[in-house]
């Protein structure tokens, strides 16, 4: 019988050490590519899908408000979309001579006006989730947006891996020394504050794009309800981090000047980025109609429309990257909706470095 040598191993143990190894490779860097990839939330919801509704919801024709009776159509416009759109709405109704009313709110508001049918027109700051797919509606994708990670501008970070990113509003990491990115900068030992606005939980895409949800939230996240909250939050605290549009900071900078962070080398404002699957995190806006005959379905759709044709132009202004743009880089379309990204968008993984 050969003496086994434990010093000096038999080559039939090395191959099984060295597989073994690499077995043991392999199995990790899977594993960790796909917890991460698990960590996403949906990006779309099935666009085929339409929620069962009683034949009486079903027959029912748009009856407004009583505050809104007088309309000749109502659009539900959201914290995103009234900034943005409200002023060419106004316009469009006075070259037409006709009252329209626009109303204030969110996603969630807006949902609740068309399931009771009490608007023409909804606007959504991100894909319809399946409880938004009703009979005879329609979703019209405008555009999406970056998302940007802001901090207060005396913060010396400029850049972090859209991984980095992710652990950051996990918790994972609770100081900003333990940033990859910020090590070399000479952070304090101080605790990063994230701050977000958790809106839309059960729609996909937008800050979900991160973490699917919010029990993956840091337990220190301090959650806001609107956007110039988060905005003020964060310029008023060195030690935050907070998510929110450009346009959106713009538009709300009397609360405070931020900084944008370029995400694994690559600014919000850089739109090939986004159009390629190198950018994270963006929205995805949506505006509906309702199919049929009528008057007003055919007003309703000739704003969408003109709205659509105003965003393809001078998207830009609002950091919106338009439709033609998207299917130009194949990301996918059912009739006017946004309903997949490109085939191989890339996930955050801890593969995504500067």
């Amino acid at each position: 019988m050969r003496e086994f040598n434990p010093v000096q191993p038999t080559k039939s143990l090395g191959k099984y050490l060295l597989f073994c190894g690499l077995a043991l490779v392999i199995s990790n860097s899977y594993a960790t590519e796909h917890n991460a990839e698990s960590l996403q939330g949906p990006t779309f919801s099935d666009h085929a899908y339409v929620k069962p509704m009683k034949q009486d919801w079903i027959n029912q024709t748009i009856i407004y408000d009583e505050k809104n009776q007088d309309a000749d159509l109502v659009l539900s416009l959201g914290q995103q979309t009234y900034p943005a759109l409200h002023k060419i709405v106004e316009e469009m109704a006075n070259k037409r001579g006709i009252n329209v009313k626009i109303e204030q709110g969110s996603c969630g508001k807006t949902s609740k006006k068309i399931k009771r049918k009490a608007v023409d027109v909804g606007a959504y700051c991100c894909p319809p989730m399946k409880g938004d797919r009703l009979p005879g509606l329609e979703f019209h994708t405008i555009g999406i947006a970056a998302i940007a990670f802001v901090t207060h501008p005396s913060n010396p970070l400029n850049d972090i891996s859209s991984a980095e990113a992710q652990n950051i509003f996990r918790g994972e990491y609770v100081q900003w020394s333990e940033v990859s990115s910020a090590k070399k900068l000479n952070f304090i030992e101080n605790k990063i504050q994230p701050v977000v606005r958790l809106h839309c939980k059960k729609r996909p895409g937008h800050w979900r794009h991160l973490l699917k949800n919010e029990d993956l939230m840091s337990p220190r996240l301090y959650e806001v309800g609107i956007i110039p909250d988060m905005i003020k939050q964060v310029a008023d605290n060195e030690l935050a981090i907070g998510i929110e549009t450009m346009f959106m900071l713009d538009v709300h900078k009397e609360h405070g000047t931020l900084k944008a962070l370029t995400i694994d080398g690559h600014h919000p404002t850089q739109e090939k980025y986004v159009l390629n699957g190198e950018y994270p995190i963006y929205r995805t806006y949506n505006l509906t109609t309702w199919q049929g005959e009528g008057k007003n379905n055919e007003l309703a759709s000739e704003f969408v429309q003109e709205l659509k044709a105003h965003i393809e132009a001078h998207g830009e202004r609002y950091g919106f990257i338009a439709p033609s743009k998207l299917k130009a880089a194949g990301w996918k379309f059912n009739g006017d909706e946004l309903i997949a990204e490109p085939d191989n968008m890339p996930v955050i993984s801890e593969h995504n470095h500067p």
